[in-house]
């Protein structure tokens, strides 16, 4: 697995946080280029009706095809 080149956390209600996450990710993609895998994670924040959302960028793998030589 590659190294994350961008890491963000949006702490926020759910549905805030998705249109941050999704804002942030069209964002990168622009400033990133196409290479670049994104995922985002949701999880529960401490915080009553708020969640967290990590959104983690890395660079796409080359692949490798086992029957060139």
């Amino acid at each position: 697995m590659s190294t994350p080149i961008l890491q963000a956390r949006v702490i926020a209600e759910p549905g805030h946080a998705q249109v941050l996450i999704a804002e942030l990710t069209d964002r990168a993609r622009q400033l990133l280029g196409p290479d670049v895998t994104y995922r985002a994670q949701t999880r529960t924040a401490r915080r009553t009706g708020y969640v967290r959302v990590y959104l983690t960028a890395t660079r796409k793998e080359a692949s490798t095809h086992d029957g060139d030589h």
